[in-house]
């Protein structure tokens, strides 16, 4: 068919383009759960799916998770009967919240305003109603099998998971309506206790004053997974310097030994709060198990996806990469009660610990804070006196019965100077 003169030519592309542009979703400031990034995903897929419970829009549908729906339904009447709310209020909520709450996704979300409001609810009050469980011995039901403890270990699970998210404004708005502010704990303080079993530092207590100090300076928490993330940061790295630092090369845990360094445990509940004095590195204790891996893969996701410049986590794991190669390294850690491994296999902490930095050291750098203790560490290692007092303390001094020994062996050659001498002398 030929064109006329007055037919434009490029009128159907150009309106099919606006169209595609007129449906683009902007990417707000509120943008704060996103797909897992494929690179990071191929390294262990399921570190980011979820195995019980689908939260949140990204995952709704899938059918493997379809048996915890009707749970989760059980859950929202418990949650509506406990605090005398009713559904209606509850939806007028939730519809006041929508556009923000969509806000929150950094991909377009293909529900009806129904649908959307529907998911947000009923998962909101799963995820209250099962912190409170866990929370109050009085709130649980015999009958409700996600109280069992292997159980309470997998959902929390899920409940971290980058891809399993709610916006936090959500769950602590509908938390303060619900309980009218009569809760003598604040529900951040109740998020942390119920996840404690997953942190990868074990002081509690330290830990919640370490967030409260956060909530209190003006810090808005994105989700949950955002506030286990904080929960491990100090609130004064984060007035670090801008910008990002050289990427600098450090020796394992072995050779730094080798060299005449000796590790300790740092009495802190900072992942960050590192600490070298006069050839002593002090590192916070951390817990490794078989949850730590989903933790921290999900935590450094998030990183890379959300705060590309303020990789606190990552900067720890590519830290911890660069102490640890062999089982050797793990077990020096341990000995010195910087690593509790409750994998049992040293070369298992190893190659978990390898791995979380993959991905991660193409794209990241260590943070201006840990420059100055790799080249402290770096520094120390290059002078060579260190090193022989480290060879002849482990050579010659290590246990009692080297130390007898080695101070025999010189009373031993002094003696026979000596009687040398004397004969010389008596000739």
């Amino acid at each position: 068919m030929s064109n006329d003169g007055n037919e434009d030519p490029y009128l159907m592309l150009e309106t099919s383009i606006r169209e595609q542009l007129d449906e683009l979703q902007p990417i707000l400031p509120d943008c704060c759960i996103y797909r897992v990034p494929p690179k990071l995903r191929s390294v262990n897929e399921k570190a980011y799916t979820p195995q019980i419970a689908s939260i949140g829009p990204l995952h709704l549908g899938k059918l493997e998770l379809q048996a915890m729906e009707d749970q989760k339904m059980r859950y929202l009447k418990a949650f509506l009967d406990r605090t005398n709310m009713s559904l209606k209020n509850c939806i007028k909520v939730m519809k006041e919240w929508e556009e923000r709450a969509r806000n929150c996704y950094a991909e377009r979300i293909k529900l009806t305003s129904d649908e959307f409001v529907k998911v947000i609810l009923v998962d909101s009050c799963f995820i209250i109603e099962a912190i409170l469980r866990y929370t109050a011995s009085d709130m649980k039901e015999q009958t409700d099998f996600l109280t069992k403890p292997h159980m309470i270990y997998h959902v929390r699970t899920d409940l971290i998971l980058l891809e399993n998210q709610l916006p936090f404004f959500v769950l602590n708005g509908l938390f303060s309506i619900a309980f009218n502010d009569q809760s003598r704990t604040t529900f951040p303080e109740l998020c942390i206790n119920y996840f404690r079993g997953l942190m990868i530092t074990r002081d509690f207590e330290k830990t919640v004053n370490n967030l409260m100090i956060q909530l209190k300076s003006g810090y808005e928490v994105k989700h949950l997974l955002d506030l286990l993330r904080i929960s491990h940061i100090s609130s004064s790295l984060l007035l670090r310097p801008e910008g990002r630092g050289k990427l600098i090369k450090i020796r394992n845990a072995a050779a730094l030994q080798e060299a005449g360094m000796t590790f300790k445990r740092r009495s802190i509940n900072c992942l960050l709060d590192l600490c070298f004095i006069v050839g002593i590195l002090e590192i916070p204790q951390i817990t490794i198990d078989d949850f730590s891996e989903f933790v921290l893969r999900n935590l450094v996701a998030f990183e890379f996806c959300h705060y590309p410049f303020d990789s606190y986590i990552t900067d720890y794991i590519i830290f911890m990469d660069s102490l640890i190669d062999t089982d050797k390294d793990v077990d020096i850690l341990v000995e010195n009660d910087v690593i509790m491994n409750w994998l049992g296999d040293s070369s298992a902490v190893a190659a978990l610990v390898n791995s979380l930095a993959i991905e991660t050291i193409v794209w990241g750098t260590t943070g201006a804070n840990f420059n100055i203790i790799y080249e402290s560490l770096n520094a120390y290692c290059n002078v060579r006196r260190h090193k022989w007092k480290a060879t002849l303390k482990r050579d010659y001094f290590s246990t009692p019965w080297r130390i007898v020994s080695t101070i025999a062996a010189v009373v031993l050659l002094l003696l026979t100077f000596v009687q040398t001498i004397t004969s010389i002398i008596s000739l």
